[in-house]
């Protein structure tokens, strides 16, 4: 990866994306040193020891847990002169790592040192696939992908809002590395037939309890 300074002034850019394998338009949007989530978004991981991920989300590959810079991986940048001081995930070049998700539309990244050499694959039920490449990632919002530690264009939050829900992304680095601080997404609404199904049980209990009360039969909840 290459360190240099910059004195970098743009924030954040948007752009859309036909994605023709799957049938769908895919939005993504940056915005440099947000290590914050966006609006609506819940945390889905921050890589800190012990390793956790939100219900519904599982993490699998042989992707490393670094802190700090090293050979392996540079810590992502929060300001030219700040740095991510928390555990990181780390793909170097020839690994993965593969975060299986609940049919969502929207998630992001906190992606350090952005190169042109990383990758996102994103897979939709049924199997159609997106790919960005480090370099579409830059075309599509007209930021950097030459890999500086701490530029502003190269270090910040990538948003990917789809069309059509995904259900997996797969994260591939054929060099030495692609970085990630955080993860969030917005999580699934249930469907209108799962809030009836959930509606009639609570009716049903109601009813049961209102029988029995009637008959003068205890009722414990069980334990």
């Amino acid at each position: 990866m290459t360190h240099r300074l910059l004195a970098a002034t743009c924030v954040a850019a948007l752009c859309t994306f036909a994605a023709g394998s799957a049938g769908a338009a895919t939005t993504i949007n940056f915005s440099g040193y947000q290590f914050g989530l966006n609006p609506g978004e819940t945390l889905v991981t921050d890589f800190d020891s012990p390793l956790t991920t939100a219900p519904g989300f599982t993490l699998s590959g042989p992707g490393s847990l670094l802190t700090g810079t090293t050979d392996a991986g540079a810590a992502p940048a929060t300001s030219l002169t700040t740095w991510d001081t928390t555990q990181y995930l780390s793909v170097l070049g020839g690994d993965y790592e593969v975060l299986a998700t609940p049919q969502i539309s929207e998630i992001s990244f906190y992606l350090g040192s952005a190169d042109t050499y990383n990758k996102f694959t994103f897979t939709h039920p049924g199997g159609a696939t997106e790919v960005f490449t480090g370099v579409d990632l830059a075309a599509a919002v007209s930021e950097g992908d030459d890999g500086n530690r701490d530029a502003l264009d190269t270090n910040g939050r990538y948003t990917f809002n789809f069309s059509a829900p995904i259900d997996s992304v797969r994260l591939d680095s054929s060099e030495n590395s692609l970085e990630v601080s955080n993860i969030g997404a917005v999580m699934p609404v249930p469907e209108p037939t799962s809030w009836a199904l959930m509606i009639m049980g609570f009716g049903g209990v109601g009813a049961l309890l209102r029988v029995r009360r009637r008959l003068g039969i205890p009722f414990a909840m069980p334990v």
